[in-house]
C-alpha cells in the first residue's frame, strides 16, 4: 500500500484524494491509435489507452507526476505508502496489462484506460481489495484488514541497497520487520501461523524500481529495498508486480530520506522508527491494503513518529495475514 509525513489529510496512498492521468494531446499529423493497434511511442495518454492499442512496454504518466512503467503482458503493478499524521497521500495506483484488451489504470477507486480491459477488470475484481472490518477499534481487539489482490507463493529474496540509510543498523530493523508478519506470530495473547517468508540475500548497488516521485518503474526480477528522496509527506513506498493469477513476482522499497529516522529501542521528538514504518510496507509487499484509522492496526493508513508499538502486529493485522498464508 507510499509513507507519508507532515500537514493536511492523514489518508493513504489507496484512498485520499481524486487523481487522474495526465492528457497527452497527440499532433494533429498523427492518427490516434485504434483498438489493437500498437500504442505510440513515449508516455501513454489516457486517450491513447482508451483506444484499446496493445504494448509491451511504455510509460503511464499521473496528473500528480508518479510514472509508471507498464509492466509486461498479463502482468499488474501496485503502489502502496503509508503518510505520517496530517499528511495528504496520493492514492493507490494498479497499472494492468491485459495484453490483447490493452491496459487498465486504476487510479484509488476510478479507472481508466481500454474500455476492454477496464471492464475485465471490474468484472473479475483482479486488482480490487477485499475488506473485513468490525466494529472493535483497539490495537486487540479490532479484526479488521485489508486483502490486496496478490500473494507470495515462495521465498521473497530480498536485497538492500543501503546508500543513504540512516545508519547501519537500518537494515536489521529492516529485517526484523519482514519477519514479523513470517513463522509463528505471537501479539495481543494471540497466536497464528503464517507461512510467508522471506530471506535476505544481502547488500546491493543495485536501484531499487521506485521512482522519486513514488511511482514504479520496470521491474527486473530483483526485490530492493533502497533510501531515497520521495514526495514531501510520504515516508514510504512499496512496488509490487505480480501476475494475472495474484502471484507476486517482485517487489521494491523506497523509504524518505528527507526525514529523520531512528533504529533505537527508545525514541523521541519528530524521528520515525524504521522498524514500524518497515513493518507497514511489508504488510503491503505480503500483500495487506490500509484499513480505517483508529482500527490501532499497523496498517492504519498513517504513522507517526516514535510509532514504536508499531514493531508488533494488531489482531486485525494478524487476522490478515493469516488469511492470506
Amino acid at each position: 500500500m507510499p509513507v507519508r509525513t507532515t500537514p493536511w489529510t492523514a489518508a493513504a496512498i489507496a484512498l485520499v484524494a481524486v487523481v487522474t492521468c495526465t492528457v497527452t494531446a497527440v499532433p494533429a499529423s498523427a492518427a490516434p491509435p485504434t483498438s489493437g493497434s500498437a500504442c505510440p511511442a513515449g508516455p501513454l495518454s489516457i486517450r491513447a489507452l482508451q483506444s484499446g492499442c496493445t504494448t509491451s512496454g511504455g510509460t503511464v504518466r499521473l496528473a500528480d507526476g508518479r510514472t509508471f512503467a507498464v509492466p509486461a503482458r498479463g502482468e499488474s503493478v501496485v503502489a502502496l505508502s503509508v503518510a505520517a499524521p496530517g499528511a495528504e497521500e496520493a492514492p493507490e495506483v494498479v497499472v494492468t496489462n491485459t495484453g490483447r484488451g490493452g491496459v487498465a489504470v486504476r487510479v484509488g477507486e476510478s479507472w481508466h484506460g481500454a474500455p476492454t480491459a477496464v471492464r475485465e477488470q471490474r468484472a473479475s475484481g483482479a486488482t480490487r481489495s477485499a475488506t473485513t472490518s468490525a466494529a472493535a477499534s483497539t490495537k486487540c481487539t479490532s479484526t479488521a484488514y485489508t486483502r490486496n489482490a496478490y500473494r507470495w507463493t515462495g521465498t521473497v529474496r530480498w536485497y538492500h541497497n543501503a546508500a543513504g540509510a540512516p545508519s547501519s543498523a537500518a537494515q536489521t530493523a529492516v529485517q526484523r520487520a519482514a519477519s514479523a508478519w513470517t513463522g509463528t506470530v505471537s501479539s495481543c495473547s494471540r497466536t497464528v501461523t503464517s507461512t510467508a517468508a522471506n530471506a535476505f540475500a544481502g547488500t546491493t548497488k543495485q536501484a531499487y524500481n521506485v521512482t522519486i516521485a513514488g511511482g514504479c518503474s520496470a521491474n527486473n526480477g530483483s526485490s530492493v529495498v533502497g533510501w531515497g528522496y520521495l514526495p514531501v509527506g510520504t515516508l514510504g513506498v512499496t512496488c509490487v508486480w505480480f501476475d494475472q493469477d495474484g502471484v507476486a513476482k517482485e517487489a521494491d522499497q523506497r523509504y524518505n530520506t528527507k526525514y529523520a529516522w531512528s533504529t533505537a529501542s527508545t525514541c523521541t521528538g519528530t524521528r520515525y522508527d524504521v522498524q514500524a514504518v518497515a513493518t507497514h510496507e511489508w504488510g503491503h509487499l505480503y500483500g495487506l491494503g490500509h484499513v480505517a484509522t483508529g482500527t490501532g492496526q499497523v496498517m492504519e493508513k498513517s504513522m507517526g513518529p516514535c510509532a514504536l508499538g508499531s514493531r508488533t502486529l494488531g489482531r486485525g493485522d494478524m487476522v490478515g495475514i493469516a488469511a492470506i498464508y
